[in-house]
């Protein structure tokens, strides 16, 4: 009997800590676009599409590869003087609480970049402004999700568009944990466990 009430509880305690399991959602790092090939002003992206301008996919060995083993990334000023609004497909998200992960880097070329990050919906949004020589650096941004609904990501470049942009790679979305069960779903399923053990306690006295 004490082997079941442990694998009862057991199962009660997994029940309400796999609430908080992250789970990725999305993720992309380019590398496969385009035969892994870079190409200026890139728009044929399998997750993302660029709007009211362009940008770049760079990064192929001898092609604007300023990170050499990252395979490929976005120049996010493109090579039209306009620098394109980089938006990702529709994303579906459930409740719960997101994580929006990313690399950024400067431009390696002289100069300071700003870079407006948004989560559609107003779910989140966040402005990045690198200096020329910042490597690629981990950038996060977290959020809330109250409904079921389908968002997307975008990336704009900021300022005046000289063809010289911020770099992006390794773009993330981790729901990072479901909303906490109301005091009733948790009364409820404590109280099945309860009855549960009560029953298997009541067997075991008949067969004493």
């Amino acid at each position: 009997m004490k082997r079941l009430v442990t694998v009862l509880c057991g199962v009660l305690v997994f029940g309400l800590v796999a609430q908080s399991r992250a789970t990725i959602i999305f993720s992309d790092n380019f590398n496969t676009e385009n035969g892994g090939i870079g190409q200026l002003n890139y728009n044929a992206f399998a997750n993302w599409s660029a709007s009211n301008g362009t940008v770049d996919l760079i990064g192929s060995p001898g092609f604007f590869d300023f990170f050499p083993g990252n395979g490929l990334y976005v120049d996010l000023d493109g090579s039209t003087f306009q620098a394109g609004t980089f938006t990702s497909i529709g994303i579906p998200v459930t409740p719960g609480n997101y994580m929006l992960s990313f690399l950024l880097a400067g431009s390696q070329r002289g100069d300071v970049n700003t870079v407006q990050v948004n989560v559609s919906g107003g779910l989140a949004s966040s402005s990045y402004t690198l200096a020329s020589n910042v490597p690629l650096t981990l950038e996060t941004m977290s959020f809330t999700v109250l409904a079921p609904t389908t968002i997307t990501l975008s990336f704009q470049n900021e300022g005046i568009s000289n063809n010289i942009g911020l770099v992006l790679d390794n773009v993330s979305l981790n729901r990072v944990s479901t909303p906490v069960p109301d005091s009733g779903s948790t009364i409820v399923f404590l109280g099945i466990a309860i009855i549960g053990l009560g029953l298997i306690a009541r067997k075991f006295t008949r067969l004493a």
